[in-house]
């Protein structure tokens, strides 16, 4: 899987060298569902000398069980919500320990499209950072000031060879995969998602089949490949393929 940082992206790693050395703790945002392959593998690093935790998100649409596992093997602190409803009080009570003389000046990370506007604003309490559907909404640098809170919001970091996963989940800018090979590995790695299409077990899992159950034909009635591969990624990403755990730590 190819590709590189954008500019952006870039930027957004320069500016957290410089900024690192102003702030009081960092949040890094990960996908419940792929907590292996969302996650920035450079951060612990960059902000060697700043303590931060790991939020989960999307913890509605994981595996319950995976859920219990990953929180044996991942670091202290890590939190899991749903970024869409209020942040849980575990996150707040955890950033109001580390509250000495206001604001607190916390930075949020994470991949593209992972969830990170939408904890902001949640954190926020307010739709302060802009939220999309697509990889690299953010594009600029900003700091978002609500009560006590003072928050860096970047844009995502990529990493220099994001995974498969990633980019099922929508982390990665599009034109970086082959959404083909993507759905692909989605439709191998999830029993749940072929039983959707009405694949039996002792049918082999294909694009094509996909097609034919969503009657998804070109010209000729041929199997439309790269519509059927869409439909895998999008349904995927909507939640409409759930639970959809995309990784369990025993297998990473």
């Amino acid at each position: 899987m190819g590709g590189g940082q954008p500019m952006h992206m870039q930027r957004a790693e320069m500016v957290l060298r410089d900024a690192r050395h102003h702030l009081d703790l960092w949040l890094e945002v990960a996908d419940a569902r792929a907590p292996a392959s969302s996650r920035l593998p450079r951060l612990r690093h960059l902000l060697a000398q700043v303590e931060g935790a790991l939020v989960l998100t999307h913890v509605d649409q994981a595996d319950r069980t995976a859920l219990e596992a990953w929180k044996a093997v991942l670091p202290e602190p890590s939190f899991f919500v749903n970024a869409r409803q209020t942040a849980p009080a575990t996150l707040r009570r955890w950033l109001m320990d580390h509250m000495g003389r206001p604001p607190l000046r916390i930075f949020v990370a994470g991949l593209p499209n992972v969830g990170k506007s939408t904890l902001i604003n949640r954190l926020a309490g307010a739709r302060v950072a802009p939220v999309g559907a697509r990889a690299g909404v953010t594009r600029a640098e900003t700091w978002v000031r609500r009560g006590d809170l003072a928050i860096l919001d970047l844009p995502g970091i990529l990493p220099r060879k994001p995974g498969v996963m990633a980019a099922a989940l929508g982390l990665v800018p599009e034109g970086q995969y082959d959404p083909a090979e993507v759905a692909m590995a989605v439709l191998e790695r999830l029993p749940a998602a072929a039983a959707r299409y009405g694949i039996d077990v002792d049918q082999t899992v294909s694009l094509e089949a996909v097609a034919e159950s969503q009657h998804l034909f070109s010209r000729g009635g041929v199997p439309n490949l790269e519509r059927a591969a869409a439909k895998v990624l999008q349904d995927l990403r909507t939640g409409r393929i759930a639970p959809a755990q995309l990784e369990w730590p025993d297998a990473e």
